[in-house]
């Protein structure tokens, strides 16, 4: 941590703390400091409670602690911000939205309570107070640097271009299967491809899962199932060849011949 990380902070919270209602004030201050040292400053209302977007300032409008929800305009570099907070039971949820780009990031606070402590005494608090310096910064206001946001539209756009290309293999839909489903790639080097994998991930088609969507089951004639039902017969059909219909009734050995006497045994 530099040790110029704080710089202007006790002056900062010192000049705020006049407008302190509840200890969630705090936290805002703490925000707004770390949004001026990155060069964002506040837009202030006019008479009709409208942003006015030609006179930015680094002083919080009056009565910004008044309401239980916080709502605050911030501008840099001709782009507008929105700042909210809100309590959540003990903890504190932050989000900072631009409002261009419509990127949006989010930060929460756990215990409210410790955290004042730590950022009102902060010179007995260091390590707590950098800590949570550390966690705003990273979560809340680096996602909203330019060159970050930069960087995530060109993975977007990146990302819909594939998905708009129509040669992608991924696009292709293939025939008797449904949506979504991709054959397994060939990959010569390895020999052992994943088997089982299908039954794993029912809704990627294939696999000992039944899957309604397949059309592959006809009209069904045994008696006593109903059509298209999926049925696991019983018994196979026509098991001896030599003898059709074996199975629909008795063979000739099934029953004790005439005159059989089995007290050879006994």
């Amino acid at each position: 941590m530099a040790e110029n990380s704080s710089k202007f902070w006790f002056l900062t919270f010192e000049y705020f703390k006049k407008d302190v209602n509840k200890p969630e004030d705090n936290l805002v201050i703490l925000v707004h400091w770390l949004l001026l040292r990155n060069n964002f400053q506040v837009l202030e209302l006019d008479n009709e409670d409208k942003v006015n977007e030609e006179q930015p300032t680094d002083i919080l409008p009056a009565n910004w602690s008044q309401n239980e929800m916080y709502k605050l305009h911030y501008k840099r570099d001709k782009e507008l911000f929105l700042l909210s907070g809100v309590k959540a039971c003990d903890s504190f949820i932050f989000n900072f939205y631009n409002v261009i780009t419509k990127h949006v990031a989010s930060a929460a606070i756990g215990n409210i309570n410790s955290a004042v402590k730590w950022i009102s005494d902060s010179a007995n608090n260091k390590d707590k107070f950098h800590e949570t310096i550390s966690l705003l910064e990273t979560d809340l206001i680096n996602p909203m640097q330019k060159e970050n946001m930069d960087k995530k539209t060109v993975s977007t756009q990146t990302k819909k271009s594939v998905e708009d290309d129509p040669l992608v293999l991924s696009r292709v839909q293939l025939p008797g299967h449904p949506p979504g489903y991709q054959p397994e790639p060939c990959h010569p080097i390895n020999p052992f491809p994943s088997y089982g994998m299908p039954d794993l991930n029912p809704l990627g088609g294939g696999g000992m899962l039944f899957d309604p969507l397949m059309q592959r089951r006809g009209p069904n004639n045994r008696p006593g199932v109903p059509p298209m039902a999926r049925f696991d017969p019983i018994r196979p059909n026509d098991p001896d060849p030599m003898m059709p219909g074996s199975f629909r009734g008795p063979r000739p050995d099934h029953m004790r011949p005439p005159d059989f006497d089995d007290s050879l045994y006994m």
